[in-house]
């Protein structure tokens, strides 16, 4: 028999952060950077900081594309969270947090649980939606490429870009940074950050599409039937060129 859903007074765009889906809200950012890196000339000194600039901004907006899909997946099949708590039994919201959006959770639950986890790295990402949808965002390989790419983000972030003797250890296994250490710094050109957006924008990708996949799986395994403004926001949940 089938399970229903049902809501009021819901538009489409309410289950997702700003209003725009994931794909897209992530698409636009990234859209924006890469104008920014075509537009970007050396200065007087010869050196051009907009790459450097730009991959802190593409992290960061990867690190809140991965929450915001969390949260909207939430949003839109709550009932995924029989499963996330079996795995999680120590999930929970707090009474504040209802009363703050007046205990109106049909949309916005999500985002609430979302904001309560750490997507900061590829191992907690890939733990947080395996306990939802059983799926792995990153692959072994892409693990250790997206944290090489942390790496870089924040010895810019923390350190203003000087090689510091931790960025050795973890980067430099094999080839050794030496007596550059705390004096030479992280220079990111224009093609490493096109490098670094062509492997994240792959990940943003394929996350939509496995994402899409194993809530379709489990909608069908638990013979559930979304409300028509889910329905249709769960479509626009695919959404990505």
């Amino acid at each position: 028999m089938a399970k229903y859903f049902t809501d009021r007074d819901l538009l489409v765009l309410d289950f997702f952060v700003a209003g725009v889906p994931p794909g897209p809200l992530y698409k636009m950012s990234f859209n924006d950077l890469k104008t920014m890196i075509k537009n970007s000339k050396m200065d007087e000194t010869n050196t051009n900081l907009t790459p450097e600039i730009c991959l802190i901004a593409l992290v960061s907006y990867t690190e809140a594309f991965f929450k915001n899909q969390f949260a909207a997946i939430v949003n839109i099949c709550p009932q995924l969270l029989e499963r996330f708590c079996s795995r999680r039994p120590d999930s929970s919201v707090t009474i504040k947090d209802l009363i703050s959006i007046d205990l109106d959770t049909k949309n916005r639950l999500g985002f609430i649980l979302a904001e309560k986890y750490d997507f900061g790295s590829p191992k907690a990402i890939n733990s947080l939606y395996f306990d939802l949808l059983s799926i792995s965002v990153f692959s072994k390989d892409e693990l250790l490429l997206y944290n090489r790419l942390l790496n870089d983000r924040n010895l810019l972030v923390h350190h203003g870009g000087i090689y510091t003797m931790r960025y050795n250890q973890q980067n430099y296994k094999k080839q050794k940074i030496g007596n550059r250490i705390f004096f030479d710094s992280l220079v990111i050109s224009k093609a490493s950050y096109q490098r670094w957006a062509t492997f994240v924008n792959k990940i943003v990708g394929k996350t939509i599409s496995v994402c899409h996949k194993a809530t379709v799986e489990y909608l069908k395994d638990k013979k559930i039937r979304l409300v028509k403004e889910r329905r249709r926001a769960f479509e626009f949940l695919d959404w990505y060129e």
